[in-house]
């Protein structure tokens, strides 16, 4: 077994769980890394963040110290796998003061251009190669909303049926965990990026507030249109937004949308970090 390291991440992405075809239920979580003189992104993977007990569950923007391990099959270089029982939430930013705290941080990890971005990747992962990047648009991204092919939802929902009715060694027969749901959307950003090349990108939306956002208005009429005013507006109008994006291990080109990080725009008076 490699020799693990304690790390301390901030948390910048925390991805919707997926059920792998294990039927064990995983997150990615991504960041920027606190504890060496880089400060570059790291992912960590897989999380099984349901499963955490509450005093190791943590919230975006909120610093964790991990053990962790190089992944045995990743790749992609800032990818990391956590021991089991490790995780140590720690201080939380908050967004006070027009996100100050938090920009820093994000800005330290510079930026880059989409298209450039999935051409370096075009050979596959590896040493050098990010697979994790922030981007920004050259205008707002539109929002997406698109059925799932019936197929690929009921091979999800077959594996959420039988990972529920197979006993955990995590299970707390005192406070059940509700069952895993898969969702029949798919979400995503189109948008094009700063290369004059550019021909645009559509890349779905895998953020796990996407998913929260869409159980809290699901049952609503307009629940489409509420959605789109969150993701087209309230998170670009008057914001100096940006997208956290990271592609597939098996898919190097096929990047994701992780999150958006939308502070106020303008510039920020007597900014501090942690």
């Amino acid at each position: 077994m490699p020799e693990a390291q304690e790390i301390e991440v901030l948390v910048l992405v925390k991805a919707s769980p997926v059920m792998t075809s294990d039927l064990d239920e995983t997150m990615c979580v991504a960041g920027v890394r606190m504890d060496d003189d880089h400060h570059g992104w790291v992912r960590l993977h897989p999380v099984p963040f349901r499963d955490l007990t509450d005093d190791s569950k943590f919230a975006k923007y909120q610093t964790v110290s991990v053990s962790v391990i190089h992944h045995h099959t990743d790749r992609r270089p800032e990818s990391w796998s956590p021991l089991h029982g490790s995780i140590v939430p720690g201080e939380s930013i908050g967004p006070q003061n027009r996100w100050a705290g938090r920009r820093p941080f994000v800005e330290g990890l510079g930026e880059e251009i989409m298209c450039d971005l999935v051409e370096r990747n075009r050979a596959g992962s590896g040493p050098g190669v990010a697979s994790l990047a922030v981007v920004r648009p050259v205008e707002p991204p539109k929002l997406v909303i698109s059925s799932r092919k019936e197929e690929q939802v009921k091979k999800w929902q077959t594996r959420a049926t039988a990972a529920a009715a197979r006993p955990s060694l995590f299970d707390d027969p005192d406070s059940p965990k509700a069952p895993f749901e898969v969702i029949p959307w798919r979400f995503s950003y189109r948008y094009r990026c700063a290369s004059a090349r550019c021909s645009g990108h559509d890349q779905t939306i895998v953020d796990w507030e996407t998913a929260a956002l869409w159980r809290h208005v699901r049952h609503r009429a307009d629940w489409k249109e509420a959605m789109t005013d969150k993701f087209e507006r309230e998170m670009w109008s008057g914001k100096d937004s940006v997208l956290f994006v990271g592609n597939m291990e098996q898919y190097p080109v096929s990047f994701l949308v992780l999150g958006v990080f939308w502070p106020p725009a303008g510039a920020v008076q007597g900014a501090f970090g942690l």
